[in-house]
């Protein structure tokens, strides 16, 4: 087993709990970036306290934010970024983008880093003006290595315009509900533009990998109340299934997102790759027939002609390269399912 030190962020969120749990099942060593002190994570772990190490970063935008805490460190795992919340730009997009670039700065200046594995999002790899006509979301390989060169000039497979103008207006008139998303896609493009962009320009020591989620769905290992439900993306499935409104259904188990974390730090998995994780496709139809099947009694009001939003995506990449076989939506369903009937 692994006696490798990663340094995470993001570990008291929904992702990052489950990664930071898998990680140490990896034999891992963690050391924990915390705002503050969690003793919600810290019980989560205990079973693995030596293996474990915090330091305290009130503000990860701080360009000197992590000076003298990444020594020693092998490999980071980058997941802080602020979730949907309301409408302040700056509360989306300085954390967001500056969050990162702090953290990739610091990481081109401690020389036992070998690897940076950013999870960015699914939002992160569409334009903000939506997929165009006849598209399909893919992972991309940013630039090729070989033994003999580095050729850092990009080769994506979709010749999309990523681009976001941060002063723009992300006001929709017609829907002034959505204004929060649209803060909140616009925070990953611009957090993963910037990304992209610092390692062309520095060509940093370390390999660097993006991860991009589709909706993560399944067990929440720091939800402690019915409640918590709605402070995830694990909502989304709730409310199609219990109130008939309708979802995004590109979704992704999260236990095959953190697994991905640890499949991206094998030497095989190129610097400059990108990978999009989306699960098996499910309808609004077919996730009626698992509540009806499994939880008939549950009071579901989602029914066969229930509305739910599907993307094309392509994720051959990330089930080539990192070997990824994804778990069923079934999973997903029934996983949001018992937690929250649990706390009944």
């Amino acid at each position: 087993m692994s006696k490798e030190l990663i340094f995470i962020t993001g570990a008291t969120g929904f992702i990052g709990s489950a990664t930071a749990v898998e990680a140490l099942k990896h034999g891992y060593r963690l050391r924990i970036c915390l705002r503050k002190p969690s003793p919600q994570l810290e019980t989560l772990l205990s079973a693995y306290s030596e293996q474990i190490e915090s330091v305290i970063v009130p503000d990860i935008t701080d360009e000197t934010a992590f000076e003298g805490k990444l020594e020693g460190v092998d490999y980071v795992f980058h997941l802080a970024s602020p979730l949907l919340h309301g409408t302040n730009k700056d509360s989306y997009f300085t954390p967001a983008v500056k969050g990162t670039t702090a953290l990739l700065k610091a990481a081109a200046n401690v020389s036992s880093i070998k690897k940076v594995v950013v999870t960015s999002s699914i939002a992160a790899l569409i334009p903000l003006t939506g997929i165009p006509d006849g598209g399909v979301i893919k992972g991309m390989l940013i630039f090729l290595r070989t033994k003999v060169f580095i050729n850092r000039s990009v080769v994506e497979d979709n010749d999309w315009d990523f681009s976001v103008d941060e002063n723009g207006s992300f006001e929709d008139p017609e829907n002034p509900a959505g204004t929060a998303m649209r803060l909140y896609v616009a925070s990953k493009l611009l957090a993963n533009n910037a990304t992209w962009d610092f390692w062309r320009a520095a060509k940093p020591h370390y390999a660097l990998v993006t991860l991009h989620p589709a909706f993560v769905y399944g067990h929440n290992l720091v939800q402690t109340s019915a409640d918590g439900v709605y402070t995830g993306s694990n909502v989304n499935l709730w409310t199609l299934i219990m109130q008939d409104k309708p979802a995004p259904l590109t979704g992704v188990h999260i236990q095959d997102v953190a697994e991905a974390q640890i499949k991206a730090l094998h030497p095989n998995i190129a610097d400059g790759s990108k990978y999009l994780l989306a699960g098996p496709k499910a309808t609004a139809a077919d996730i009626a027939s698992i509540i009806q099947k499994h939880y008939p009694e549950a009071g579901a009001l989602i029914n066969d002609q229930s509305q739910g939003m599907l993307m094309p995506t392509d994720t051959t990449k990330a089930e080539t390269e990192l070997g990824i076989q994804w778990r069923s939506y079934e999973q997903m369903v029934r996983e949001i399912m018992d937690q929250q009937l649990a706390f009944v």
